[in-house]
């Protein structure tokens, strides 16, 4: 037959291998124009080049196989198709940029520093509020206004501040608990309330950085856990260990990400 090409042949013109010819047979996507009945060699013709390499053409900017063979049976819909997969390409590189930027700032971080420990029970000045994401801010405004009434009334505060997350409630948002330590006597006025910070066995996470980037340190400290076998109560809290008053600069702020535990049974 003139025009015939071997698949070997047939490859090296169109950048196909072999193995990708013999799939694209499979699935009726690029069938060779003859096989022998008694070698099953298979053979392309020269005119199917041109089909060859318009596939290789596309696949290599990504196209599914679907919709190469909607291009090949529609050729009218090319822009269509072709269209909709640049923004497909752009969705992809924009989460690939996203990941590659995690990832670069993940290199550049030191190994969170975890330890088991019992943290006291505290006397402070607390105020519950609700915590709705993105809107973080109550936490800092209410430190700051506690601080504020501490400061005015003299009381002796002790650090660090933080916020307990109580993990039982039910309502809209998440309830948290802003705690100021303070010793001595003290009065709560309004929604300032003296309470006292039960304390207990924590499983804690030091992360260094700012606070915009706590929220994926708290996945980071629960596999940690879950390796380590450890059993969670799902309540949480945030020690500000070094903050805004010992430093400028977010990217030294230290906090630790505590993960309350569940009492263990020693009378086994």
């Amino acid at each position: 037959m003139r025009g015939r090409l071997i698949i070997s042949r047939f490859a090296v013109l169109t950048g196909l291998s072999p193995k990708t010819l013999r799939y694209y047979d499979e699935i009726d996507l690029l069938c060779p124009a003859d096989v022998d009945d008694l070698t099953s060699y298979r053979y392309y013709r020269v005119a199917q080049i041109d089909r060859a390499v318009r596939i290789r053409r596309w696949r290599e900017l990504g196209l599914p196989l679907d919709e190469i063979r909607r291009l090949l049976d529609q050729p009218d819909r090319q822009a269509e198709v072709l269209v909709r997969h640049e923004k497909r390409l752009s969705a992809e590189i924009e989460d690939r940029q996203s990941s590659l930027l995690t990832l670069r700032t993940y290199l550049k971080e030191e190994p969170m520093k975890y330890r088991t420990e019992h943290l006291p029970a505290r006397q402070t000045l607390s105020i519950r509020t609700r915590l709705q994401p993105p809107h973080y801010e109550v936490i800092p405004d209410a430190l700051q206004e506690v601080t504020m009434y501490a400061k005015a009334r003299g009381y002796q505060m002790q650090r660090p501040s933080f916020f307990v997350h109580d993990n039982h409630d039910t309502g809209e948002g998440s309830l948290v608990e802003v705690c100021v330590p303070v010793v001595g006597a003290v009065e709560g006025d309004g929604r300032i309330e003296v309470r006292t910070f039960e304390g207990g066995m924590a499983f804690i996470g030091r992360f260094v950085g700012p606070y915009d980037k706590t929220g994926t340190a708290y996945a980071v400290v629960v596999d940690e856990a879950v390796r380590r076998d450890l059993r969670l109560t799902g309540v949480t809290a945030e020690f500000y260990v070094k903050s805004v008053p010992d430093t400028p600069n977010p990217e030294a702020y230290e906090t630790d990400i505590a993960f309350f535990l569940e009492a263990v049974d020693t009378s086994q």
